[in-house]
């Protein structure tokens, strides 16, 4: 077995795929707190993308957020209000097609719809893993692939519907990481 043929196997997508997963786990033993949850009630879309822009205002470092919500719940309006909270002026649209979408230099925000995924293997074939190790926030619409990989920071934000009326949402946001957890109190 030649070394060449033994750094090719080394280097296959599953492989570099476990390599970058290691990297990002998070160690159960080293939790500081319990899973954090935050409601917020937004009445407009206005309130969506006012909200969105508050917390991309207080995000200082980088973040894995996973956006969850049926189609039209507000996941690339909350998009675009975190963007512009970041100080980013890039216009933001939904990668429904392009798959990612990236905004500013530095500080520089990944912008994925996983919605047409059918495979994780799919995302890393792409090189999600290069997006994961430039230490840059990464919005996920869609996570349904990778909800199971322990990226961390990580912080899921669901948007629901709500019955009142129809642009209004319930923002839940969960997270287990301390630094996340601080930032969430604060707002």
């Amino acid at each position: 077995m030649s070394l060449k043929w033994i750094m090719k196997l080394l280097m296959t997508t599953a492989t570099k795929r476990s390599l970058i997963l290691a990297t990002k786990r998070r160690d159960p033993k080293k939790r500081l707190i319990k899973m954090l949850e935050k409601r917020i009630i937004s009445k407009s879309s206005q309130d969506t993308y006012d909200f969105a822009k508050q917390l991309g205002e207080a995000i200082r470092f980088p973040l894995i957020i996973f956006l969850q919500g049926g189609m039209g719940a507000g996941k690339t309006l909350f998009s675009k209000g975190f963007v512009a909270g970041m100080g980013l002026l890039d216009e933001v649209t939904s990668p429904t097609y392009t798959i990612v979408n990236e905004y500013g230099n530095p500080p520089r925000v990944f912008h994925f719809d996983l919605y047409r995924l059918q495979d994780p293997d799919e995302l890393y074939e792409m090189g999600f893993d290069d997006y994961l190790s430039q230490g840059c926030t990464l919005l996920l619409e869609w996570p349904d692939l990778v909800l199971d990989e322990a990226f961390e920071p990580r912080l899921e934000i669901s948007l629901e519907s709500r019955l009142e009326t129809p642009e209004q949402r319930e923002i839940i946001l969960r997270t287990d990481n301390q630094k996340v957890a601080q930032v969430l109190n604060a707002l």
